[in-house]
């Protein structure tokens, strides 16, 4: 199972957006593969962000959906409390959380989102932008 950001998901369902042919073909290739996941936090961040919550549920109804628990919240919040930004850099506790999942949960993750990956060694990153693929990885491999 692969666990997908919110920023991909954001893209891929936005067909305006820069990155959404690159996240659709990431999302394609990667079905293919193994089940495709994402979290109650990416919900939450499309409820905020003022889509309608049928069309929500139709567009990620392909998708596992995975219910933040107390160990992903832990982590994801000892990380937040730890973590060093650096100037300019605005932490943003969702992201946090998402990725506090995927190390709870032993899950590659597929993001767009670039920052931050050194507070993440446990993480196996996926980018879109990768050929046939090819992970990028912040931790062990899968």
């Amino acid at each position: 199972m692969i666990l997908v950001d919110t920023s991909v998901v954001v893209a891929w369902m936005d067909s305006s957006h820069p990155e959404h042919r690159v996240c659709s073909r990431a999302l394609d290739l990667w079905a293919g593969r193994d089940q495709l996941a994402v979290s109650s936090v990416t919900y939450a961040e499309l409820a905020a962000g003022a889509r309608n919550r049928d069309g929500v549920d139709e567009d990620l109804r392909a998708f596992q959906r995975i219910e933040l628990d107390f160990d992903s919240a832990w982590r994801a919040g000892q990380r937040f409390r730890q973590y060093r930004p650096a100037k300019g850099d605005s932490l943003v506790l969702p992201d946090f959380l998402i990725r506090g999942q995927a190390a709870a949960l032993s899950l590659p993750h597929l993001t767009n989102d670039r920052r931050r990956l050194n507070a993440w060694p446990d993480v196996d990153f996926i980018f879109p932008d990768k050929d046939a693929g090819e992970k990028a990885s912040s931790g062990r491999s899968v």
